[in-house]
């Protein structure tokens, strides 16, 4: 059964199957590396917000605050950057075509989520009086509550996860994440920040997860 799990992660698509034979596992290295290198440019791009905001409590404060304030282009910069990454994830994905509708699907919500965080970074309105734009924020997070978990649920679909343990644990997230996420409205305003952070590491970790899936190759797997 192992072994037939294994064969059926190796197979891909034409494209998968042309592409390896010429470059072999590179492009989805690429791909995957720059999936990986945009999470970490969200993670630092906050971190370093904390030090150029003069007062600034990423406990207390929320990660929108730091995207409409002072050096903004650094933390617009980050979620960029991650928002790319996740594009060339589901480039990625979709090069290996392995899969049937699930894994289709999958693939759609990757690119979906690039172009909601994409938003999220580069339009700057937030219902609070302070610009004349339209107010989609809440629609944007609308839309994330929805993508991260089933990402998370259904993600191995996609991109295949050998280890049980890891396979576990994403779906235990995507359910976390379902109960908490709404919580973060009545949280206490001391603690909005830490909370916001909490829920953007989890959807870090699902590109993250995928992306690094995507980066190994079969062979290097193992049980």
């Amino acid at each position: 059964m192992a072994q037939q799990h294994a064969a059926r992660a190796e197979t891909g698509g034409d494209m998968d199957d042309a592409l390896r034979e010429r470059f072999e596992w590179l492009p989805y290295r690429l791909l995957g590396g720059a999936a990986l290198l945009g999470c970490a440019a969200a993670l630092i791009a906050d971190v370093v917000m904390w030090f150029l905001v003069e007062g600034y409590s990423p406990a207390a404060q929320t990660i929108s605050e730091l995207g409409a304030g002072p050096h903004q282009a650094v933390q617009d910069g980050g979620i960029t950057a991650f928002s790319i990454g996740t594009a060339l994830l589901g480039l990625g994905l979709t090069l290996r075509g392995r899969g049937g509708r699930t894994a289709m699907s999958v693939r759609a919500a990757v690119f979906l989520l690039a172009v909601v965080i994409a938003a999220i970074a580069l339009y700057n309105e937030y219902g609070d009086g302070d610009t004349d734009g339209l107010e989609i924020h809440r629609y944007l997070l609308g839309a994330l509550y929805l993508l991260v978990p089933f990402i998370l649920f259904f993600g191995h679909r996609a991109a295949p996860i050998r280890h049980k343990s890891t396979k576990q644990v994403c779906r235990y997230a995507a359910i976390g994440w379902l109960v908490l996420a709404p919580l973060f409205f009545v949280v206490p305003e001391g603690w909005n920040g830490a909370y916001e952070r909490a829920l953007a590491l989890v959807l870090v970790g699902a590109v993250g997860i995928s992306a690094w899936r995507l980066f190994r190759s079969p062979a290097e797997e193992t049980d």
